[in-house]
């Protein structure tokens, strides 16, 4: 499933998604949780486009395992485990935003939110440019 589409890998196509995706999602995911007026009207849509985004992220990490495992299992490894642990920054960034828009209307527990969209925004940028980076080393040479 995760293999090829009319006969060109998945990953490649399928990881520009992930690699424009997680820093506009990041940077409106940043927007949305420090201003009032635009976390009030579109919180739960940022939340949502987060979601999409992870499942994306873990077509990109599965597309990639089955790639290396069709490149007999030696082509960037070290992409491929800093690219394994990427869905989850991206998940913690989708919970971040959710918290955003469950608790923005709440003093105590929504400037918390705020802050853990933002340190989880910048941690998912930072591990997306070390993955992607990584990968690129190993296709095309230090």
């Amino acid at each position: 499933m995760f293999d090829t589409i009319t006969g060109l890998p998945v990953h490649p196509l399928v990881v520009h998604a992930v690699v424009v995706g997680i820093p506009v999602m990041a940077i409106l995911t940043i927007l949305v949780a420090v201003r009032k007026n635009l976390r009030e009207k579109y919180s739960w849509w940022v939340a949502g486009a987060n979601f999409l985004l992870f499942l994306v992220t873990l077509v990109a990490k599965e597309s990639g395992e089955a790639l290396q495992e069709a490149k007999g299992g030696q082509l960037a490894i070290e992409h491929g485990q800093l690219g394994s642990v990427l869905p989850w920054f991206v998940l913690v960034m989708t919970a971040a935003s959710a918290a955003v828009a469950g608790t923005s209307k709440n003093r105590a527990l929504g400037p918390i939110a705020v802050v853990l969209a933002i340190l989880s925004s910048v941690a998912a940028v930072y591990w997306t440019v070390r993955t992607g980076d990584a990968g690129a080393r190993a296709v095309w040479g230090s």
